[in-house]
């Protein structure tokens, strides 16, 4: 018990001790020597605007993902074969064009008239 009171007030002692040496070691201003001779402000700044000049902003080339694991043209163009069949397209009747000078039901009943008495 006793080692640990004086312990502590070894510690606090040491720590007084610092701080009443510390107050005399307070920083005073120091006056402005100019001891560079040229701007630095004004070099670092042409520097800086030579660098942004000569930034290439071309970006690398990123690999492709595949992410999406289907083919989205696909399902773009069926999307629009679907959307496309579902519309009704009513077209005005047009008036016949008798292009044909013979009678065609006449042709094909003759046709079949001699293909059946062929068989037998």
């Amino acid at each position: 018990m006793k080692s640990t009171q004086f312990l502590t007030a070894a510690i606090l002692c040491f720590i007084s001790s610092t701080q009443v040496f510390a107050f005399d070691f307070r920083q005073s201003d120091e006056s402005y020597v100019n001891d560079i001779p040229f701007n630095t402000k004004q070099i670092f700044d042409s520097v800086q605007y030579q660098e942004a000049i000569t930034a290439s902003f071309i970006p690398p080339a990123e690999s492709f993902i595949e992410d999406i694991p289907f083919d989205t043209v696909k399902i773009i163009a069926q999307y629009h074969a679907d959307s496309a069949m579902q519309v009704s397209y009513k077209l005005p009747e047009e008036k016949p064009i008798n292009d044909i000078p013979f009678n065609t039901a006449h042709i094909a009943g003759l046709r079949s008239y001699f293909l059946t008495n062929m068989n037998q």
